[in-house]
């Protein structure tokens, strides 16, 4: 499917009605300076939606009474008609349709109005886009509508771009839109969305996290699986270390029970030699009572018998009167003999006593002292044995329940590394785009390879002088003579010149390998520059770019505004062009 404009008209109800038609191919609309062509482009440009300010029409509909810009466009026969007010700040465009895929009505030119159908949607019906379509606005791909001025660098060079330096395929705003439109021209594929994108960001960031948590469960399950023996060997064993330790605490518990026997008649006799070393100490106390009273009566019998035969008066320590005398003469002696005697047999008894009860205490000692060494012997073999083969029992089983408690680990970290992979996989097989949006790199190698391909048939069939290499680069988005970019050693007409060419290159480039056609193409000026006598173009490549325009317009509309003095010499209504001109006092538009 493919459309063409089939005329452009601008009336006023204080203006004669002008009217310019044009053909399917090659439409060259020549003449001297100030006739209106560049008003004509202009005119389609706003009747499209463009050009919303006044300032940017070179007419003023107050001055010249002209109000009303129709458009008419072919589509497979049918026509379309879109009629826009060129006063300021007219959004409305009422379009008159007899193609069934574009409804009559009115279009506005704001994206954002909600009552009316948006007239830069509908223009992509035109081509068989449906209006529906977005393409992403920045690398994170919010979504912005396709539309007909979207696309603008690919149908339309003006005037004040077609000798830029920069760039021309490239608009001043929006150039991610637009290589996407590109984009979606060439495969009609639709782009995913910010919020799928998003989505993606945070499944990546999720299999990130997930790859490097595999790898530390990898380092981790190696170190948890160095030991060759497997969990049954390791639970036989530890079977094993159970019954020897039961076997060993059993062993345990029996000599702990002897040594608290042992221990508890050592407390009894400890108890006994108390009481025997009790008994001892009062023993010695009543001997030596029984010693001091023997002196005692002793003393009293030796110190009778010295003072019996002293004549000394006594005197009584109390009154301190003579003793009588039969008094004085009553004898001690027998008593104290027969007390002295009776003290010396109990002191004879007492000393047997002691005797027997020294004898029994030293056979407590020896019975304690047997005692102490028996619970001294089981309690060294119990530090020195038992003890040592139990803790080392209890030590190789801690050892080879943490080698199970490893091999347990390992396995949950095999089974969670099967979900995490099994998750890796579900990540990448969801939809969504993995990286930010870049267009230029989206176009792929082999656009930019056949874009320079086709810029270098195009010059070379045009007569291009001394073109050595070409290139299209995709940083600049543009291309390159010779190794340089157009703006080193080339002026403002070969710069012209090269920008129609690289507008043509992409054109044929979307034409031949796009799903979807790019038929208009309209150049201002193809050869500006040129009057200002600096620098002259020579003729075989004047009549070339014109040659190839003539090719385009065997297929394509092609509309080229161009001064009358820049024309080659080319017999073009011979060829079927449509040559517009405005060589007279008469324009475009009828003024006074």
């Amino acid at each position: 499917m493919g459309f063409y404009i089939k005329s452009v008209e601008a009336t006023g109800p204080t203006a004669k009605r002008a009217v310019v038609n044009l053909t399917k191919g090659l439409n060259i609309i020549a003449g001297i300076s100030n006739k209106g062509k560049t008003t004509i482009l202009q005119f389609i440009e706003y009747a499209f939606g463009g050009l919303n300010n006044d300032s940017d029409i070179s007419i003023d509909p107050s001055r010249t009474g002209y109000n009303l810009v129709k458009v008419t466009v072919n589509v497979n026969g049918k026509n379309v008609e879109l009629t826009r007010n060129l006063q300021k700040n007219k959004s409305t465009i009422n379009v008159s349709s007899q193609y069934s895929a574009v409804a009559s009505g009115e279009y506005t030119t704001s994206s954002a109005s909600t009552t009316k159908p948006f007239i830069g949607t509908m223009l992509m019906n035109l081509i068989g886009i449906s209006s529906g379509i977005k393409v992403p606005a920045n690398s994170e791909y919010k979504g912005q509508r396709l539309t007909w001025n979207t696309l603008k660098p690919l149908w339309f060079l003006d005037e004040d771009r077609v000798s830029n330096t920069k760039s021309v395929l490239l608009p001043i705003r929006g150039q991610t839109a637009f290589l996407a439109g590109i984009i979606y021209l060439l495969n009609g594929e639709k782009f995913p969305t910010k919020k799928e994108y998003k989505a993606q960001e945070k499944r990546i960031a999720v299999k990130d996290y997930i790859v490097n948590q595999l790898a530390n469960a990898r380092r981790k399950q190696k170190q948890l699986t160095q030991s060759s023996e497997n969990k049954i060997d390791l639970q036989v064993k530890i079977s094993e270390i159970e019954e020897n330790a039961k076997k060993i605490d059993e062993q345990i518990a029996e000599k702990v029970n002897q040594s608290k026997k042992i221990y508890s008649e050592m407390l009894k006799l400890n108890d006994r030699l108390s009481e025997c070393q009790v008994a001892l100490n009062r023993y010695g106390t009543l001997k030596k009572q029984y010693v001091s009273d023997i002196k005692r009566l002793s003393f009293i019998a030796d110190g009778e018998k010295t003072f019996e035969n002293l004549e000394v008066p006594f005197l009584c320590p109390v009154c301190n009167q003579p003793i009588p005398k039969e008094q004085i003469d009553e004898s001690h002696i027998a008593a104290a003999k027969v007390e002295l005697a009776k003290v010396v047999s109990l002191l004879k008894d007492l000393e047997q006593s002691v005797s027997s009860l020294e004898e029994q205490q030293h056979s407590l000692i020896d019975r304690y002292d047997i005692c102490k060494d028996q619970k001294d012997s089981i309690d060294d073999e119990l530090a020195e044995q038992y003890y040592p083969s139990l803790e080392k029992l209890q030590n190789l089983e801690k050892q080879y329940r943490s080698q199970i408690e490893k091999q347990s680990q390992a396995e949950l970290l095999d089974s969670m590394m099967n979900d995490w992979g099994a998750r890796i996989e579900e990540i990448d097989g969801e939809s969504g785009p993995t990286e930010p949006f870049r267009p230029k790199d989206k176009l792929g190698d082999d656009f930019y390879e056949k874009m320079g391909e086709i810029i270098g048939d195009l010059l070379n069939r045009s007569n291009y002088e001394g073109l050595k290499s070409i290139g299209f680069k995709k940083s600049a988005f543009d291309l390159e003579i010779n190794g340089l970019p157009k703006i080193k050693n080339h002026g403002k007409g070969y710069r012209s010149y090269l920008n129609s060419i690289a507008v043509m290159a992409l054109s044929k480039y979307i034409n031949e390998y796009g799903k979807y056609k790019s038929d208009l193409l309209m150049i201002d000026t193809p050869l500006d520059g040129l009057e200002e006598d600096k620098e002259r173009l020579p003729k075989g490549m004047q009549k070339g770019i014109f040659k190839l325009f003539m090719e385009r317009g065997e297929s394509n509309q092609t509309i080229v505004v161009e001064n009358l003095d820049h024309l080659p010499d080319i017999d073009f209504e011979q060829n079927g062009v449509n040559v517009i001109r405005y060589d007279d006092n008469q324009g475009f538009l009828y003024l006074d």
